[in-house]
């Protein structure tokens, strides 16, 4: 059960991610690889998103527009 409500709780999280910090990171980056590359270094120390697993990371963040 606590697993199921932690994944629960992550997915929140990183919904609450993609809201806020992925346009700040659009807003102020230089083009859309740098704004990845700033997102990446959130994410790459974040619980919830660590809990995808690196290829999980890197694939979404891939997918970002």
């Amino acid at each position: 059960m606590l697993k199921w409500l932690r994944e629960k709780w992550y997915a929140k999280v990183r919904q609450t991610d993609l809201k806020l910090i992925w346009p700040a990171c659009r807003k102020h980056a230089a083009d859309l690889d740098h704004a990845k590359a700033a997102f990446s270094i959130h994410a790459f120390q974040d619980k919830a998103w660590l809990a995808l697993g690196e290829d999980g990371i890197k694939s979404f963040i891939d997918a970002l527009k």
